[in-house]
């Protein structure tokens, strides 16, 4: 369940209340199965349903979604648009609410069978799948702003890797 890992990351990393507080985001498996085929293969993809809760969240909700849809754009691109996430939320409050997402996840495994050495080599893959809009950026900023008004947009969060230069 390494993309879960990866998507977790990528949540703390991109939500400030998370950043600040990363215990508020709960992850679980559920759904979870392996298809394989038949075989000297053992090769097999994980298939699940990861389920993360944010306990006691304030932030705008796209803080959320906007990182956690470029996440899947570049580790599972192959989601069902409609299908790829969905959402419940408790609201706790006039301000805050406890927010549980389920995304669907595969993950591949090869495992490729030496019969003369006795041995099982396993690689996972992972891959990353550049985003096509735009390739070299890595560090984002989510500006927000509500339509009914003339106010400019706010900075919501901010998150991935500052080059060099500091740009």
């Amino acid at each position: 369940m390494k993309k879960l890992h990866l998507l977790r990351q990528r949540l703390i990393g991109a939500v400030p209340s998370l950043a600040r507080d990363p215990d508020r985001l709960l992850t679980f498996v559920e759904e979870g199965s392996i298809e394989f085929r038949r075989g000297r293969n053992l090769s097999h993809e994980y298939q699940y349903a990861a389920q993360l809760v944010l306990t006691d969240f304030g932030d705008d909700l796209d803080t959320v979604m906007v990182p956690l849809l470029q996440w899947l754009a570049e580790y599972q691109p192959d989601a069902e648009p409609g299908e790829a996430v969905s959402f419940e939320a408790e609201i706790l409050s006039n301000r805050s609410v406890d927010l549980a997402l389920r995304v669907r996840l595969t993950e591949r495994v090869i495992a490729k069978v030496d019969c003369e050495a006795g041995t099982i080599r396993v690689d996972r893959a992972l891959p990353r799948f550049e985003l096509d809009a735009c390739p070299v950026t890595q560090h984002w900023q989510l500006l927000i702003r509500d339509t009914n008004t003339d106010d400019d947009y706010t900075l919501a969060s901010e998150w991935g890797e500052v080059d060099s230069d500091g740009g």
